[in-house]
């Protein structure tokens, strides 16, 4: 079962130069990493409107992201991470802000940041402990 069909995909606004199926399928195994699989135990068309509608939105730019920038797995993103040619080295900034050298969850995942902030305003992608006194 898909999230997102092709005139959907069109629809918003978006095009892909690529194989679309098969970044579909790519797609769709980024973000069920993510959210953990979580429409795997939930249906997807029964779902609520506004979140169904986030998933959506965040598989079209994951589609766009993984057409456009050829990364297609994690592992793909780690391997090209920097690259020299001559006396010119270009190096990707990866990691965290702070300096830290962690990969954020969606580096992890590679997944763009829109798709990421898309999958967030849906409610995934938060983790939480809960302690029982």
């Amino acid at each position: 079962m898909s999230y997102l069909t092709k005139e959907e995909f069109t629809e918003l606004g978006f095009e892909c130069e690529g194989d679309f199926y098969k970044l579909l399928k790519r797609a769709k195994l980024a973000i069920d990493a993510y959210t953990r699989d979580f429409y795997f135990l939930n249906s997807f068309d029964s779902d609520n409107e506004a979140r169904k509608r986030a998933v959506k939105l965040a598989m079209a730019y994951q589609i766009a992201y993984l057409d456009t920038s050829g990364v297609l797995t994690a592992e793909d993103k780690q391997s090209i991470a920097s690259m020299s040619v001559g006396r010119t080295s270009v190096s990707y900034r990866t990691g965290s802000q702070n300096g830290s050298g962690s990969l954020s969850v969606a580096e992890r995942y590679n997944l763009s940041k829109d798709t990421e902030n898309w999958l967030k305003m849906a409610g995934f992608g938060y983790a939480r402990v809960d302690y029982d006194r």
